[in-house]
């Protein structure tokens, strides 16, 4: 089945079919990073009263435009799932991942609830599924329809690598070199993370020109995480996606006394895939 799809294409259909795959869960797409701390919030003492209630009242009457004219575009979801860029996709996708669980949840918080926790804005309860600040920047639930198509798109992105590599790995980003050819994707085992490389699109299916084993650190109430990787003759490499643009993957050979760094932005593998 290839269900290669774009932002907007299919997503009604496949999402019914993929919420039978799993159940309904208040699960992260960021990790809870913030502890409260009220005088570092953007709001300081001032809850926004009139926008929470705004956005209240959207999710509890389903009102996809109106929530959707609240976002700040792009609302990111967990890979490989695409973000939601503006304010049209949001209206298409709404009835996906505002379902009856997370209406529910906020028609049956109070006001008073919501609180602010650090540089994330505001949230409500001990789940914290949305998150606003000037606007609803991060949402945090995942519906047991998008956990089901992430899955789905997971592993036929993960089948389109060469068989030896396919064993049980996630998915994590697909890195796109900015000014040159080279495709790089970080997936996921247990506790371990893979660093491949491919010379461009055409040899995505392929041997990976570069292959390390590594791990991943946050630091920080904002979890800024770092990826370090290395293979068995030497060769290391580190990433760093919370920097400051230009983001760079880098790669040394100390045997070779040789470093290459990759200005590289995140894409989607199945937009590229040959």
């Amino acid at each position: 089945m290839n269900i290669f799809i774009n932002n907007r294409m299919g997503w009604k259909s496949l999402a019914l079919a993929a919420a039978c795959l799993t159940s309904v869960a208040f699960t992260s797409c960021h990790d809870a990073k913030a502890e409260k701390e009220s005088s570092d919030s953007s709001y300081a003492e001032t809850r926004p009263d009139a926008a929470l209630k705004e956005l209240m009242r959207t999710l509890s009457e389903n009102d996809a435009p109106g929530f959707a004219a609240l976002c700040v575009y792009p609302i990111p979801r967990p890979y490989p799932l695409k973000s939601i860029d503006d304010s049209i996709s949001m209206v298409d996708y709404f009835p996906i991942i505002a379902d009856d669980s997370l209406r529910t949840y906020i028609r049956k918080s109070k006001l008073e609830d919501w609180e602010s926790y650090g540089w994330r804005g505001w949230s409500v309860g001990d789940s914290r599924p949305i998150w606003y600040d000037e606007g609803v920047q991060i949402i945090d639930y995942v519906s047991p329809a998008e956990s089901g198509l992430q899955k789905i798109l997971a592993r036929e992105e993960i089948m389109s690598l060469a068989p030896q590599y396919r064993d049980g790995w996630t998915p994590v980003m697909t890195l796109i070199e900015i000014d040159g050819n080279k495709v790089f994707r970080i997936d996921s085992k247990n506790d371990s993370y893979r660093l491949m490389g491919f010379d461009d699109a055409k040899h995505m299916r392929d041997l990976p020109s570069v292959l390390m084993i590594g791990s991943v650190s946050k630091e920080g109430s904002a979890g800024y995480a770092t990826y370090t990787f290395s293979d068995s003759i030497g060769s290391e490499a580190e990433f760093f996606p919370d920097a400051e643009p230009p983001v760079k993957i880098f790669i040394k050979n100390p045997k070779l006394k040789k470093e290459n760094s990759y200005e590289v932005r995140q894409g989607y593998w199945r937009d590229i895939l040959k």
